[in-house]
């Protein structure tokens, strides 16, 4: 019988389809305010990060793969902060998936779960990766943006 590996940040390796990444999922939410900001502000990544739940530092190296992938544009200055690069419409969840680095949403088995393979899971995590390609494939940071409510962003200054 294989022995499961120790957890690892309280999820034992293997044990499921482990998706998506924190890095992920603040991506997302941050490209959500962003989305909700759009066209008339940008943001400061301390207004991003209060309604992402993301640390400051931790999404600044987000906001940066996002703008090498040209999904956003980051300005300095008192001015300043991140817009969309384009309109949340014309963006994919894909895109921004991609873009930090999250190509695979099923992770791979760990190899003493991998063998003997069984043609059925096989079988499954294919279709299952296929259903999940198509979805984040379709949807869009506007329609992700839908699902979020943003009191912190909806009463600040749209001048700037």
């Amino acid at each position: 019988m294989p022995r499961i590996a120790e957890p690892r940040r309280g999820r034992p390796i293997g044990t499921g389809v482990v998706w998506p990444s924190a890095k992920t999922v603040y991506a997302l939410r941050a490209c959500a305010a962003l989305a909700h900001a759009y066209p008339t502000r940008r943001l400061k990544t301390s207004e991003i990060s209060r309604v992402s739940g993301a640390p400051v530092r931790f999404l600044s190296k987000i906001l940066a793969q996002l703008r090498d992938a040209e999904l956003v544009v980051g300005k300095r200055g008192y001015y300043g902060g991140y817009i969309l690069a384009r309109p949340p419409d014309d963006i994919r969840v894909t895109e921004l998936m991609l873009a930090v680095g999250a190509p695979e949403l099923l992770v791979p088995l760990p190899p003493q779960l991998e063998h003997p393979r069984s043609a059925f899971v096989d079988d499954l995590r294919r279709r299952l990766t296929a259903v999940a390609d198509d979805a984040f494939g379709s949807a869009t940071v506007a329609q992700l943006a839908t699902g979020y409510r943003f009191g912190d962003l909806d009463g600040a200054d749209t001048t700037a």
